[in-house]
């Protein structure tokens, strides 16, 4: 399954690269680059988690509380606008 960006994303003419197993780094013209990533939950559910940094801690997190993969990546872009664009 390929990822898909929200609308917004692209009109910041941001990109999103493979950066490791569920996984992306993103950037943009005048936007710091950061990483998302989403985790299989103990519960069968998915969670979404937000990086400054390839090595550094995650800076948000969301519960593990989606059902399928594409509702994570969402998450995880809301994560990225929230602390990065806004």
């Amino acid at each position: 399954m390929s990822l898909v960006t929200p609308f917004w994303f692209k009109q910041r003419q941001a990109k999103a690269e493979p950066a490791g197993e569920n996984t992306y780094r993103l950037s943009g013209p005048n936007l710091r680059d950061a990483f998302i990533s989403i985790r299989p939950g103990d519960n069968g559910r998915w969670s979404a988690a937000l990086r400054l940094a390839a090595d550094g801690p995650d800076v948000d997190v969301t519960p593990a509380e989606f059902e399928k993969p594409a509702e994570a990546w969402e998450a995880a872009f809301e994560l990225y606008r929230r602390t990065v664009i806004v």
